[in-house]
């Protein structure tokens, strides 16, 4: 009985606070430059660029980096009007992203600068709402989200217990949140202004990290910067993989155990102690009886709760947690084998291992 109570408390306990975005009436602005690595996203960037020139602005200015692109890339970038430039050749200890970023920002004019993937797009109002919001937090801060992940598939919403990870490895869904002195930060979508940016010296400070963004997150914390996390329900949204199980299984396990060797080591724990209740009292539910029913239906619920923040989960999809959770497992375990022992990791066509740092954007 006590596996129940324990993978109930835990979850209550890690999955407290709201994740989603602060939306407030957009309005104006100060000048900001959206800055977009990019290295064969021919077809992403056909989907982003709309979503950002689908309402006018004289403050926004938009960089599209071409990375050596072996596609229409640059080509479909200018046929929307934005700036494009070509990134120059990867210096031996950056990573292709940053080095990517950087570059753009050296030639933004933007007083705050907004570096994002190129396989996202935004809600109506996006770019100007995240703005907004950065800018009343003022010149010491520092923005990130978690774009939100439209599914179509039942494969794709087995992405549910990665997603529920990433957000607690960061601190910001525990309910002592206010009390931890140190955040994490999302990949996808930063915010900065660019003086802050510059003083921390920017990406070239964290050139040779893998999670670029967690690391320039965690540098700023250092120089006494606040850092904000959100989910970017009605903001900023993505599809992460194609609808199989191979592309989910293979996108997870390329990108998720080089993320969790920067997460926190408290919030690693605490992570650890969750899914070990979790699995616990899934593993003994036929011994409980009628109790175990009363905790299923608390844990579904909870779970829905935090997911339909994240994704567009369903009310169903909570109730099958447990598929969801030895998914995790047995996809966890070997992306740790990939990453600890085959030392193996790639992304854009790129090798991104520590043996090979010639990492792509």
């Amino acid at each position: 009985m006590w596996f129940m109570f324990l993978a109930i408390i835990t979850t209550l306990l890690l999955f407290w606070q709201r994740v989603s975005f602060p939306i407030e009436e957009p309005k104006g602005t100060s000048t900001y430059s959206i800055i977009i690595p990019a290295r064969n996203e021919e077809e992403n960037l056909k989907r982003l660029l709309p979503s950002i020139l689908d309402s006018k602005s004289e403050q926004r200015e938009v960089i599209v980096v071409d990375d050596h692109s072996e596609d229409r890339t640059r080509a479909t970038a200018e046929s929307f009007g934005v700036t494009v430039i070509s990134n120059p050749p990867l210096p031996e200890d950056w990573m292709g992203k940053s080095w990517a970023c950087y570059n753009g920002a050296k030639i933004a004019k933007g007083n705050t600068l907004f570096f994002l993937d190129a396989d996202t797009w935004f809600s109506k109002h996006g770019p100007e709402k995240i703005i907004q919001y950065a800018e009343k937090k003022g010149r010491d801060a520092l923005v990130t989200v978690h774009p939100y992940h439209y599914m179509h598939s039942f494969w794709e919403k087995l992405s549910s217990i990665f997603h529920l990870v990433v957000f607690a490895s960061t601190g910001i869904t525990t309910i002592v949140k206010d009390q931890i002195s140190k955040h994490g930060g999302f990949g996808p979508c930063l915010i900065i202004p660019a003086e802050t940016y510059w003083k921390l010296d920017g990406h070239q400070a964290i050139r040779s990290e893998i999670v670029e963004h967690l690391a320039l997150a965690r540098r700023a914390e250092t120089r006494g910067i606040q850092t904000y996390a959100y989910s970017g329900r009605h903001v900023v949204n993505m599809r992460m993989y194609e609808a199989s199980l191979k592309a989910v299984a293979e996108g997870w396990s390329k990108s998720f155990a080089s993320g969790a060797k920067t997460a926190s080591p408290w919030m690693t724990a605490a992570t650890i102690l969750w899914i070990t209740a979790m699995i616990s009292y899934l593993l003994n539910i036929p011994e409980m009886g009628w109790w175990s029913v009363i905790g299923y239906g608390i844990l579904a619920f909870w779970l829905q709760r935090t997911l339909r923040e994240m994704g567009n989960f369903k009310w169903y999809d909570a109730l099958l947690f447990p598929l969801h959770f030895f998914f995790f497992v047995l996809l966890f375990a070997y992306s740790l084998l990939k990453t600890f022992f085959w030392k193996e990791s790639t992304w854009k066509g790129r090798n991104i291992t520590r043996k090979n740092k010639r990492g792509s954007s």
